[in-house]
């Protein structure tokens, strides 16, 4: 009887260990795949910048590029 009882120990203590370096290595593994995701992102290395910093970059290009205000009036009827 208390073979049987430290046998049923050892394994629950085997398998909470187990569960515990699978999480631990899960953990891991999101933590690499988010960093990779965020660095092809944002990355600000002016040789391959990521697809983001590229759409911002261009979109204050855009912005800044604003000709609403370059433009001239047409012929307007004169103003009384």
């Amino acid at each position: 009887m208390a073979l049987e009882r430290s046998s049923k120990n050892l394994i629950l203590t085997r398998e909470t260990g187990q569960i515990v370096v699978e999480y631990v290595l899960l953990l891991v593994v999101g933590v690499s795949i988010a960093a990779l995701i965020t660095s092809t992102m944002v990355s600000r290395n002016p040789d391959s910048p990521g697809f983001l910093v590229q759409k911002w970059v261009a979109l204050i290009q855009f912005v800044g590029e604003d000709t609403a205000d370059d433009l001239k009036p047409a012929d307007q009827p004169p103003t009384q």
